[in-house]
């Protein structure tokens, strides 16, 4: 039976009725645009705003080339985990699928990484929303912003799924407009239409003088492959909404190609003109390197704007990474693997129990801002970064494996099919674990390494202790 008929429809509501555990249901109420800024919102972040300047500090101009292999890796990896949603859009996603094909540990030790690796996401994610406070409020500690931000956003996350919806929508058009009006305003200024500044681009000048592509050579560009791939990361998004999305068939592949095509354009394009506007060797990472390229065409005011821009930027991922966090608490709650409270909705829909306990989590980024106010984001965002790219190598195991069970269970064709299957998978496991495994020879990356690292040893190691105890806990 194929996807997309009147019977699998029934199927799919019967599906989101029954996981909806006790007091509530998920509803089906996302379409493509809202999907797509959805996913935008959790893709579009620190990591492009605030970390690429850490990346043009390692790699000088080739964090072009860095970038777009970044891109290639996450086109693959968002297409693998589309082809197993838009198939089978069960709540809780690849958490689901790997407990089918790989078994409950892949499921358990995978699940609390990226519940862990979110929670990271939203700490970077505030922490850098309070770094760019301090462009206009320096003397107020980055841990009072921390506190705000964080309150409002959990607030945001206990509006139901429409409501939540269309202020995600606001935050993601607002940044997604913003980055290409730095694009808009880079071409406009190249060509001279507007120009107040000097008149030679840094990148043009140090090409054309024989300066280095590679400063640094490729062995010193490499370890920054792993922040160009955590601008990229987020994605998982799209696959934790499956079970509020309205025709998934056609939804998810719809917006995970909308995705892919704007966020790549977007990045390089804008990279670009950062180094353009900015000698690659003064790039800001305190600050965005955004804001810096902005300043350096001598309008007034467009600084300004730009950092207002991107305040809403990353508070719009660190929200969406919230929703994703809760959904992840779920669905293994909902499969044995955490606190049965996890599992339940009120009757709007919404898994409170997981919010409040998300949302403890994310207090201790309060604490270390207050301890570690400038040295917390650098921290945070590599094990950000090393969390996050595990949550990759598992979609992306898990979609090899799950690919025979999709056809088996649809044998008239599936909704999305990832391209050269299964070596365009492998090929993005072995580009990740190569950007894992220089990552700690960077300056300043060891520390978030180690934290990254070690929480997944921690996740592995609990359910090596009660791995009887939590198999009877998923039969049952």
């Amino acid at each position: 039976m194929g996807i997309g008929t009147h019977e699998d429809a029934r199927t799919d509501r019967k599906q989101v009725r029954s996981s909806g555990g006790e007091g509530g249901r998920f509803r089906r109420e996302l379409r493509t645009p809202g999907l797509t800024l959805l996913t935008l919102g959790g893709v579009m972040g620190s990591g492009i705003f605030l970390a690429s300047g850490l990346v043009i500090q390692h790699a000088g101009p080739a964090a072009l080339v860095v970038f777009a292999v970044a891109a290639v890796g996450m086109y693959l990896e968002i297409m693998a985990l589309a082809e197993m949603s838009a198939a089978d859009p069960t709540p809780g996603s690849f958490l689901v699928y790997s407990a089918r094909v790989l078994g409950p540990g892949f499921t358990f030790v995978g699940g609390w990484i990226y519940w862990f690796s979110s929670v990271l996401t939203m700490s970077s994610e505030v922490t850098a929303a309070s770094l760019f406070m301090q462009l206009w409020f320096p003397n107020i500690p980055i841990w009072i912003w921390a506190f705000v931000y964080s309150t409002g956003v959990v607030g945001i996350n206990f509006l139901a799924v429409r409501g939540f919806g269309q202020i995600e929508a606001v935050m993601a058009g607002v940044k997604t407009l913003a980055i290409a009006g730095f694009v808009v305003l880079g071409i406009s200024w190249a060509l001279g239409l507007v120009r107040s500044g000097p008149t030679i681009l840094p990148l043009w000048s140090n090409l054309s003088r024989g300066g280095p592509f590679w400063p640094h050579g490729v062995g010193g560009a490499a370890p920054a492959l792993l922040l160009a791939l955590f601008a990229f990361a987020g994605t998982g998004v799209i696959g934790m909404a499956a079970a509020e999305t309205r025709e998934p068939s056609k939804t998810i592949p719809q917006a995970a190609r909308q995705t892919v095509l704007l966020v790549t354009v977007l990045y390089l394009v804008s990279i670009f003109f950062v180094l353009e506007l900015v000698p690659w060797s003064t790039v800001p990472t305190t600050h965005s390197p955004f804001v810096a390229a902005v300043a350096a065409t001598g309008i007034a005011g467009l600084g300004t704007v730009m950092n207002v821009a991107l305040l809403f930027a990353v508070l719009s991922t660190m929200n969406a990474a919230l929703y994703a966090n809760v959904r992840v608490l779920y669905s293994l709650a909902r499969q044995g693997q955490a606190p049965k409270s996890l599992g339940r909705l009120n009757r709007q829909g919404q898994p409170t129990a997981a919010i409040w306990t998300s949302a403890a989590l994310l207090g201790m980024t309060i604490i270390l801002a207050y301890v570690l106010p400038h040295k917390a984001y650098s921290y945070l965002v590599t094990a950000t970064g090393f969390q996050a790219m595990f949550v990759w190598l598992m979609i992306l195991w898990t979609q090899i494996h799950y690919r025979p069970y999709l056809e088996h269970h649809h044998p008239n064709g599936l909704p999305l099919r990832l391209r050269l299957y299964p070596y365009s998978p492998i090929a993005c496991i072995l580009l990740v674990v190569l950007a894992l495994a220089f990552s700690p020879l960077a300056s300043g990356e060891l520390v978030g390494a180690i934290v990254g690292f070690g929480g997944i040893c921690v996740a592995a190691l609990v359910w090596i202790m009660l791995r009887h105890r939590l198999r009877r806990s998923v039969q049952d």
